[in-house]
């Protein structure tokens, strides 16, 4: 493809992507969000007048006061949470009495004619990325704790577990600059994904937001949220603020379309697996249609976006530095591809009839992109991304962490080892002899000892190997007599590897991997979290000798797996573990647990008082915490600990868990045989201590 058909094709195809009617027009789609917001408020009008007066206030006001106080994430999650709890008369997210609080001051806003964001309808203010209609304000946690303010943090609380943080200086100039860059970029495109991004807001690498890059969720709509961390680079704060403001963008086309059919449950609906993400324990790369979906369309545009950054690099990066860290447009183009393939498969029958004209459009967008895409059904190119990324990740671990790498030491020899047998045995099948020999040869400069150290230039030299006998660059072609598939084994061989660093670098063991796998195959939702139970584990190291620890709901046995390994090396101490429901008594019973545990199926309300008293007792059971736990208490041997976690509360049923969850901390905290304190750790944790004396 020349220079001049290049440029004048991602011109086109970036007014594709922002002119077309139902898809792309960003004023139609805001049109249609904002009808349906209307017709939720005429909804909630029935229970709450302030619904009616902010709707009667909408159909007076301005389109663009109109457009800003519907996208607000604080009115439209008031909207979308009143509108649940007066259809379904259950309690859900932001309690209805705050909702209408909310639209009283919003109303206030529109009818005082005060311009922009509803976060200044008082005397507060937020920064802001620009002056333009389709530029959002940025947010700062010293923001006053009135209605919006209160309701915001309390929405971020519940959806990601940690505050974001106000942005320094720096920060809100890096922000611009990559704004700007974006502009320059997508002159199109950007101000057509921005106009739905109504909030930004920066997050600290620490706590529940030390994974991420960036996050947006159809739940918190109108916003979008950045690493600070992504603020040294504004080829990638520009990258990411069109990834997350395209979320955005589709986010506001469903609530106006039929993007799946109506009647679309997550429950046994097709599962879409990216290949270029880890599995870890609980197939996080199996991915629900609407995810996959949100990851095809994001993909589509960044394959177009790094196309024209890679074009105009170096005519840019004299004003924005060098343009490292974004992702490679053919490896864009390459996972949009797959995604659309998989949507167009086993997904397709319950996408609605927008979301499967959808998905056609983006598909075409990517034939004219590149018109010789990968084969159909083709994952080699993709796992190998894994491989590779994982092994980078493992490499920085062995040079900047000296704990981490000590653990790694004993995992990476005989896993190169085995990735190297494999590699030879998938070679051989496929009859690839050249490549089998260049591989042998480059592999004789490592010794077994040298396979730990060089983990990630073995790795490398597998991944040339198996792209090289590869035709086509995307899939291995199958000897007809062979009794395997090729690039699955080699897909297995990925994903066994990506387990097993998991488990190491997570320093997960294994009595708890196998009862987190037991955890995913029931579709049990609620276990043991990690940091409770790691603090389980290290109460259980303190349990004195010839002990007693009581678990109050075992479940499939997380935590008893964390009690366990707590124990480690001593026989001396005495666990029961009771279970109400026997199918899950029976998964954790699966488990070779060792000979002083033992799993109950009982009622723990029938057992707790003929059991004897514990040194260490794990209360993980709501009818004992919401009723029971002066039973509990008495169980407790003089001097012993009790666990009490999922403190916490999350959007569902907020005030009935508020009002119990209260109850148990008045019950716990104040009781006169325990000296207790709530800690804000994990899923929300009281321990306590009896002060009682022996008799």
């Amino acid at each position: 493809m020349s220079t001049l058909q290049s440029s004048e094709l991602l011109e086109v195809i970036e007014e594709a992507l922002v002119r077309h009617r139902i898809f792309g027009d960003s004023a139609y789609i805001l049109e249609q969000f904002q009808a349906s917001s209307k017709r939720r408020l005429g909804v909630i009008a029935t229970q709450l007048p302030s619904a009616r007066r902010l709707l009667d206030v909408l159909e007076r006001a301005s389109d663009d006061s109109a457009y800003r106080v519907t996208g607000n994430t604080v009115v439209r999650c008031a909207i979308q949470h009143a509108h649940t709890q007066v259809e379904t008369d259950t309690q859900y997210g932001l309690p209805l009495a705050d909702c209408g609080a909310i639209f009283e001051a919003t109303a206030l806003h529109v009818e005082r004619e005060k311009p922009g964001t509803p976060f200044e309808s008082g005397s507060a203010w937020l920064p802001r990325l620009g002056d333009e209609p389709y530029q959002g304000w940025i947010w700062r946690e010293d923001y006053p704790d009135e209605i919006f303010g209160r309701s915001l943090r309390f929405l971020i609380e519940q959806n990601y577990g940690d505050p974001l943080c106000t942005p320094s200086e720096d920060d809100l100039a890096a922000l611009v600059r990559g704004e700007r860059l974006l502009q320059t970029l997508m002159p199109l495109l950007a101000p057509s994904a921005l106009a739905h991004a109504h909030l930004i807001g920066i997050f600290p690498h620490a706590g529940a937001w030390k994974d991420k890059a960036s996050s947006s969720q159809i739940r918190l709509g109108g916003s979008i949220f950045l690493a600070r961390s992504l603020m040294r680079s504004p080829w990638i704060v520009a990258e990411h603020l069109l990834h997350e403001a395209l979320h955005q963008k589709l986010y506001d086309f469903r609530h106006g379309h039929t993007l799946l059919e109506p009647e679309f449950s997550n429950r046994g609906a097709p599962r879409v697996r990216s290949p270029w993400n880890p599995a870890q324990l609980n197939d996080a790369n199996h991915w629900d249609t609407h995810r996959a979906f949100a990851a095809f369309h994001v993909y589509v545009h960044l394959a177009v976006m790094s196309r024209v950054a890679a074009e105009r690099a170096a005519e840019l990066e004299a004003l924005y530095g060098p343009a490292d860290g974004l992702i490679d447009s053919r490896k864009a183009f390459a996972r949009a591809w797959y995604l659309g393939e998989q949507l167009k498969g086993e997904s397709w029958s319950v996408l609605g009839p927008a979301g499967q004209r959808l998905v056609d459009w983006l598909m075409s967008i990517l034939e004219a992109l590149e018109p010789s895409p990968p084969p159909r059904g083709a994952y080699l190119h993709l796992v190998l991304d894994l491989y590779q990324r994982e092994a980078r990740k493992v490499d920085f671990t062995l040079r900047t962490s000296e704990p981490a790498s000590s653990s790694l030491a004993g995992v990476l020899g005989p896993l190169a080892n085995e990735e190297v047998e494999t590699t030879r045995r998938v070679l051989s099948a496929v009859k690839a002899d050249r490549q089998l020999d260049e591989l042998n040869v480059a592999l004789e400069t490592f010794s077994y000892d040298d396979l730990a150290a060089e983990f990630s230039s073995v790795r490398a030299v597998i991944g040339r190997a198996f792209l090289a006998a590869s035709p086509d660059g995307y899939a291995l072609t199958a000897d007809p007599s062979a009794s395997e598939e090729p690039n699955d084994l080699v897909r297995q061989m990925v994903m066994r590897g990506s387990q097993r660093l998991h488990l190491t670098m997570e320093n997960i063991p294994d009595a708890v991997a196998a009862a987190k796998r037991r955890a995913h195959r029931l579709r049990v939702t609620v276990s043991c979290v990690d940091g409770v139970g790691r603090l389980l584990a290290v109460l259980a190291a303190a349990v004195p000798p010839k002990g007693r620890i009581l678990e109050i709901g075992t479940s499939v046995g997380v935590g008893t797996a964390w009690i366990s390994v707590g124990l480690e090396g001593r026989t001396d101490v005495e666990v029961i573990s009771v279970e109400v429901d026997g199918a899950l008594t029976d998964a954790a019973m699966e488990w070779p647990w060792p000979a002083y545990i033992q799993v109950m199926n009982a009622d723990a309300i029938d057992v707790l008082g003929t059991l004897g008293a514990f040194h260490l007792m794990f209360v993980d059971a709501s009818p004992i915490k919401h009723g029971h736990m002066g039973a509990a208490i008495d169980a407790l041997h003089p001097g012993g600990v009790m666990i009490v976690d999922d403190i916490h509360t999350d959007m569902k049923n907020f005030e009935i868990q508020k009002a119990h969850k209260d109850a148990l901390r008045r019950f716990v905290l104040s009781h006169p045989d325990l000296r207790a304190a709530e800690l804000d750790w994990a899923s929300g944790v009281i321990l306590a201590t009896s002060t009682r004396t022996a008799d």
